[in-house]
């Protein structure tokens, strides 16, 4: 764990640093959502007015043409991928701003021990738990 003091107060580094990554991303996001709707917008005033083609999206070619479903899938790849991203990016910060709290699950596995390795175990138990008495 790395602490930070400042002004009398601890602060662990690594849930401060979490927090602004998550905050930033999240913003990111919400941005990214609303340039979605933005292009959905565009995309709607571009299918119902193709002369609106090369103002809203800059393509020259073939406009005033129709502006098709496979334009429309074309122009949202981008913003929902951006959006993708930076959701992403946000999980990520959430599980560095809950460092302490995450447990990854480790795979378990059953292993033989011997007869002598288990009394070596119990031993060690004992004078462990007898050393905690004192």
């Amino acid at each position: 764990m790395i602490w930070l003091k400042l002004g009398g107060r601890r602060f662990h580094l690594l849930k401060l640093a979490g927090s602004f990554f998550v905050f930033a991303f999240v913003l990111k996001a919400l941005e990214a959502a609303y340039t979605i709707f933005v292009t959905v917008n565009k995309a709607i005033y571009a299918n119902a007015n193709p002369a609106l083609i090369t103002p809203l999206f800059g393509w020259s070619i073939n406009a005033p043409a129709a502006f098709t479903s496979e334009d429309i899938i074309g122009v949202l790849l981008g913003p929902v991928a951006n959006f993708l991203f930076w959701m992403a990016l946000a999980v990520a910060a959430l599980m560095i701003y809950q460092a302490g709290k995450i447990v990854f699950p480790i795979e378990e596995y059953e292993q033989k021990v011997s007869e002598h390795h288990r009394k070596l175990i119990a031993h060690a138990r004992v004078a462990h738990a007898k050393l905690k008495r004192k």
